[in-house]
């Protein structure tokens, strides 16, 4: 009975004994899950702009940094902000701003924000154009389980050079108008186009059509017709405007007009001649006629003359004879 409670105590404390050691161990395991890294060594894990970056804009220039440890807590923060440092090509150093991650899940992040001199906080600067810098960062920058980076890291970048980039941004702007006005031309162009063969196909005839394609008058007018219907969709296109209908002329006389004719024509009974009017103008055919009236009368003269004489010869001679 006695060995059976000692086995018994034996098992109940080897049991705690390991679920002790389990606790433990998930308790590191969360350690080291939240520190993202061992006790030894703190990994680097990328920056940007990356080793090496060019064209990196010359206003605001920051540089992202980022651990696989919190580095960022307040019982490292202090130190650790003072573990960089930024310089120019000729190894000037330039003044900077260190930010810490204020995101959850950011306790590896931080952002160094270049800031020429005069340092003015929360105010950064502009670096010089095509030039080269470096940002150098400390190998004992640490993480709150006490890891550090062990050797220094070099971020190397170039800015960019704004006068290239404002020459070529002038280049990409002309060229783009002009091809924003070649466009404009081009739509205008085929908006006259589309119109003038509206027109053209307003007044064409189908049966001219005809002949001069030697088909059919029904085959010229479906032409017509198909041709209508793609200056149509090109009309619409190119928002022209189709010519408006002829006018169709009118057969009957306007009532203006006669009215107007009304007060403008004087009828007349007859012909009538000009001396009525107070000329004295004579045409050729009033004179042809009073001279063969003149010639006429001298003729009957004569032809009366001619008998008075006659008689009265007549008349003599039988009065002398009785006389004898």
């Amino acid at each position: 009975m006695k060995s059976f409670a000692r086995v018994l105590a034996i098992a109940i404390v080897l049991a705690m004994a390991l679920t002790l050691a389990l606790a433990a161990s998930a308790f590191a395991t969360d350690s080291q899950a939240n520190t993202g890294s061992s006790a030894g060594t703190l990994k680097f894990i990328k920056s940007t702009p990356e080793d090496g970056g060019e064209n990196v804009p010359i206003d605001n220039v920051g540089v992202k940094l980022f651990f696989d440890g919190n580095v960022t807590d307040e019982a490292v923060w202090l130190a650790n902000s003072k573990c960089f440092t930024l310089s120019d090509s000729e190894g000037k150093t330039v003044g900077y701003q260190a930010y810490p991650g204020q995101k959850a899940g950011e306790e590896g992040y931080i952002l160094v924000l270049a800031s020429p001199d005069p340092i003015k906080e929360g105010q950064p600067g502009q670096l010089m154009q095509k030039s080269d810098y470096s940002l150098k960062i400390s190998g004992d920058l640490m993480s709150t389980a006490g890891a550090r980076l062990g050797e220094e890291k070099i971020i190397r970048f170039q800015t960019m050079d704004v006068a290239a980039n404002s020459k070529l941004s002038m280049i990409i702007m002309v060229l783009m108008m002009v091809a924003v006005i070649a466009l404009m031309f081009v739509t205008n162009w085929r908006k006259m186009k589309a119109e003038a063969e509206a027109a053209a196909l307003a007044k064409a005839n189908p049966y001219r059509v005809a002949k001069d394609k030697n088909i059919s008058v029904d085959e010229a007018k479906a032409l017509i017709e198909t041709a209508k219907e793609k200056n149509k969709k090109l009309l619409e296109k190119t928002g022209g405007k189709a010519p408006p209908p002829p006018e169709k002329k009118s057969a009957a006389p306007r009532l203006d007009s006669k009215k107007k004719k009304k007060k403008d024509t004087h009828k007349v009974k007859g012909p009538r001649p000009v001396s009525e009017g107070g000329s004295k103008f004579k045409t050729g055919r009033k004179a042809e006629k009073e001279r063969k009236a003149r010639a006429e009368a001298a003729k009957k003269a004569a032809k009366a003359q001619q008998k008075t004489g006659a008689t009265g010869s007549k008349k003599n001679t039988k009065g002398k004879g009785k006389k004898k």
